[in-house]
């Protein structure tokens, strides 16, 4: 196995670590470390059905990531 091929497993990894989460704060942090990886390796392998999927889940990943953390700091406040 070469580097590129591991970083396409790493990205394999984090998505099976995704589908196991029960918390969607890392279930959100594991769908973002898959992406970049995924988007690493579809450049690299200059894979274009791989970099269009991951250039669309990347931000939309991001932006619930950052609506769960405003939320939680929300929550936090009020107490």
């Amino acid at each position: 196995m070469n580097w590129i091929e591991a970083i396409g497993y790493s990205g394999t990894a984090f998505t099976i670590i995704a589908y196991g989460a029960k918390h969607l704060v890392p279930l959100r942090i594991s769908a973002i470390l898959s992406s970049l990886a995924f988007l690493t390796y579809g450049i690299l392998t200059q894979s274009y059905p791989v970099i269009v999927m991951e250039i669309i889940l990347l931000p939309v990943n991001s932006l619930r990531l950052l609506e769960l953390l405003r939320k939680h700091g929300e929550q936090q406040c009020e107490l």
